[in-house]
């Protein structure tokens, strides 16, 4: 048993969070029996918040999350309110808040628009706030270049999973591709964006092709002709979404994505240079550069500078030839 002397009023602040959320209509979409049962029991663990029994809170809580992950509820929004109520009772019970933060970043990644109540305390608004701009950063589109994106690492089979990303300014007279596939196999389908404000584009990957237990994608741009313009993520090396199915599925993040150095190749297209963002990659137009009189936008002079010296020490070598010839000669 633990007990952990704190004010009235934080205890008052977690029961109202706790009663908000549990009260609260999660999904428009029926409960599954899994779903309702969880919250049922949710309900008990306001009783050990005001008891102060933290431990108890924390346990009931841990075995409701591993329960919806088994019935393949990983993904829902009860599993998401489960993670928030698990966050609360780090940072209340045990001052803890790397658990909170991780806890948060779970039920964020499941549940974009989860929020705490005003009745939320400073403590507990600054770690889930923190949290949040991880996830989703204000991004200035103005200084943008190439493609922002944050790597979605969890979906509930059969559900659309959707994305979210920003483009720089030089890619926004194109079009945005989400390509995806069941892990290792087959081909990768192709799933439009649409542009939403800004430099701002969502789309999703559709249900029938989110199957457990992970499915891949990258994220394509392309040029108003359908050549490609800049790439997030590879085909041979794509991002992982897990996929909640039954015990198969794990409702951890999958590990980031391994990715080479920025990859140039010129194109007709101009100004576009990669940016250091590590979140930026792959980004394949490049300004092209005029070579001085010969008229060819792009063209390098290296191959003719090269061959201009391999010619003049070829006429170095006959002079000399033809001195010493005229040497032996007299």
């Amino acid at each position: 048993m633990v007990k952990n002397a704190m004010r009235p009023a934080a205890i008052v602040s977690v029961f109202a969070i706790f009663l908000a959320l549990a009260s609260a209509p999660v999904s428009a979409a029926p409960a599954t029996k899994a779903e309702t049962k969880a919250m049922k029991e949710m309900r008990f663990v306001d009783e050990a918040i005001e008891l102060q029994e933290y431990a108890l809170a924390k346990a009931n809580l841990e075995r409701t999350l591993k329960q919806l992950k088994v019935a393949g509820s990983a993904v829902s929004p009860v599993s998401a309110q489960a993670h928030v109520l698990l966050g609360l009772v780090q940072i209340v019970g045990f001052k803890n808040t790397k658990e909170a933060t991780k806890e948060f970043t779970l039920a964020i990644n499941i549940q974009k628009d989860i929020a705490l109540p005003a009745s939320a305390s400073d403590r507990v608004k600054l770690v889930f706030g923190r949290a949040y701009e991880v996830l989703y950063p204000n991004i200035n589109c103005a200084e943008l270049r190439g493609i922002f994106h944050k790597p979605v690492p969890l979906a509930q089979e059969g559900t659309p999973a959707a994305l979210e990303v920003n483009l720089g300014k030089y890619l926004l007279e194109g079009s945005m591709m989400i390509m995806y596939r069941n892990v290792g196999r087959g081909s990768f389908k192709e799933a439009s964006m649409t542009k939403v404000d800004g430099c701002k584009y969502r789309g999703e990957i559709p249900g029938v092709g989110v199957n457990a237990p992970q499915v891949e994608y990258y994220l394509e741009s392309r040029l108003p002709d359908g050549r490609p313009s800049a790439r997030k993520g590879k085909k041979v090396n794509p991002f992982a979404i897990n996929v909640s199915f039954g015990s198969v599925a794990d409702a951890t993040p999958p590990p980031p994505v391994k990715t080479d150095e920025t990859k140039v190749a010129q194109t007709e297209n101009t100004d576009v240079a990669p940016d250091q963002n590590e979140e930026i990659d792959d980004l394949l137009l490049t300004k092209p550069k005029s070579a001085k009189g010969s008229g060819c936008a792009g063209c390098s002079t290296e191959g003719s500078t090269s061959g201009g010296i391999f010619w003049a020490l070829l006429v170095m070598v006959a002079l000399l030839s033809s001195r010493r010839r005229q040497t032996s000669i007299r």
